[in-house]
């Protein structure tokens, strides 16, 4: 499920999938991940978000799904990258051969994805198993 916000009683995605797709909003989806992560760094520094083993569950399970699209996304991006390899007007502000720059680029985000694809299996076996996690209620609590 997308990330919503509720305006005004309405569930709106602020990154449809269908787009629009352009500079300004693929690099603001980017930089609402990294908020979101920052956000959940704060939420579990302490544990105290977490109160319940299924809040951990719903977590994991997000999370799992997330990383499941990762290395897609990852290997995208080096694409985009291989592609300004015989781009016209390309610089390196380096002085670097533009080339060699971008394809550095697209290396280094093939290595990363495929670094991706070994989040997956342990993650999806956290959620697996925490989903199996309750606490009893103490006797005498309704």
């Amino acid at each position: 499920m997308p990330a919503v916000l509720r305006e005004g009683g309405t569930d709106v995605n602020p990154f449809p999938l269908d787009g629009p797709h352009a500079p300004d909003t693929v690099i603001g989806a980017a930089r609402h991940v990294d908020d979101l992560i920052r956000h959940l760094n704060h939420a579990t520094t302490r544990g105290h978000a977490l109160t319940d083993p299924a809040d951990l569950c719903s977590v994991l399970a997000a999370l799992s799904e997330a990383a499941m699209k990762l290395p897609q996304l990852l290997d995208q991006l080096a694409m985009v990258a291989g592609s300004y390899v015989d781009r016209a007007g390309l610089y390196d502000s380096h002085g670097v051969n533009p080339r060699v720059t971008a394809t550095d680029v697209k290396t280094s985000l093939s290595v990363v994805a495929g670094r991706a694809y070994k989040l997956i299996d342990p993650l999806r076996a956290a959620h697996e198993a925490a989903a199996r996690l309750g606490v009893q209620a103490s006797k005498g609590t309704p």
